[in-house]
């Protein structure tokens, strides 16, 4: 606020009645909730003051926006707050950020979850996939010991969509398994609770050294099934291997070698999704890193902010230490 408007404020004060004057203090001492997320972002930028646009250090406040610090940067001369480059900018309704992180802390459906926010069903999907589109970066970055490796089938989706060129249409599912297209979810995971799953197009070498190689330690022992993918990946790139061949009986080799910790992983992810009716498949990695946080905090009792904290604040900090 400029100074010519604050002094018409306390000018405007003196003839404020008893009852007025009353209600503007309990305004002042209570003023309206900023959600917890909203606090620990200011806090993060704080720390770390720099442009989000052109990673300038040079930057200075710029009044305020719905009670958010605004800032000014002094190269590029934008301006940003605390929510800029997080899923929540430019989102409405922040009182209900809170009551709808509760909503997917619970495994809501959409319909559950707008009617406990009280908002409308579009506005429900959109949020939930504003909240979850960052959900990659709990992906491990690396894999390290033992790592177990296997693929899990989800059966394609096209899920909201009125238009579906791909196939011809079918009314109240399709038994017939043959016509079905499945799509493989690469899932692999490490002794120390390390974790990481890909959707694929195709169960191929290739694709199986894009996504999974890079994250693999040279010196791992990569225990898998007895896919020729698995067997050609690690004869290429010379790495140790122990194949659980499941269809003869055989669950483990030697007490450390088996797959059980990735299967016991496929068993829980598909009794968990079981609820939602039905995935697109086109928002399946949003669906698998919602549960993968589940999986990471199955051992405590989180809180809302908790859920939104680990979804929002990695790629906010990520975003604001980039050089």
């Amino acid at each position: 606020m400029k100074q010519d408007e604050f002094d018409q404020l306390t000018v405007a004060i003196d003839s404020l009645s008893p009852s007025q004057r009353h209600q503007l203090l309990e305004r002042l001492q209570h003023p309206d909730t900023i959600p917890a997320i909203i606090e620990h972002l200011e806090q993060q930028l704080q720390s770390q003051l720099r442009c989000p646009h052109c990673d300038h250090d040079q930057v200075y406040r710029w009044g305020t926006l719905r009670g958010i610090q605004r800032y000014r940067c002094r190269s590029c001369h934008k301006t940003f707050t605390a929510l800029t480059g997080t899923p929540l900018a430019r989102l409405r309704k922040r009182e209900l950020w809170m009551d709808y992180a509760q909503s997917m802390l619970n495994s809501e459906v959409l319909r559950t979850a707008a009617a406990r926010c009280h908002i409308h069903l579009t506005t429900s999907f959109r949020w939930r996939h504003r909240f979850l589109k960052l959900a990659d970066t709990l992906n491990a970055g690396a894999l390290s010991g033992i790592v177990e490796a296997d693929q899990t089938l989800f059966r394609e989706s096209f899920k909201g969509q009125r238009q579906i060129p791909q196939r011809r249409a079918r009314k109240r599912g399709n038994a017939n398994k043959q016509e079905a297209k499945w799509v493989p979810v690469l899932v692999a995971r490490d002794r120390s609770a390390g974790e990481a799953d890909f959707v694929l197009d195709h169960f191929t070498l290739k694709n199986v050294e894009q996504h999974l190689l890079p994250r693999l330690s040279p010196d791992i022992v990569l225990c898998t099934d007895g896919h020729l993918t698995f067997e050609a990946l690690t004869a290429k790139h010379h790495l140790a291997h122990q194949v659980i061949n499941a269809s003869a009986g055989e669950r483990l080799k030697a007490p450390a070698f088996h797959i059980q910790g990735v299967n016991n992983y496929h068993q829980r992810l598909k009794g968990w999704i079981q609820r939602f009716h039905g995935v697109a498949t086109k928002y399946l990695p949003h669906y698998l890193g919602w549960y993968r946080w589940f999986d990471q905090h199955r051992a405590k009792l989180s809180q809302p902010s908790d859920f939104m904290e680990d979804l929002i604040m990695a790629e906010h900090l990520q975003h604001l230490s980039r050089t």
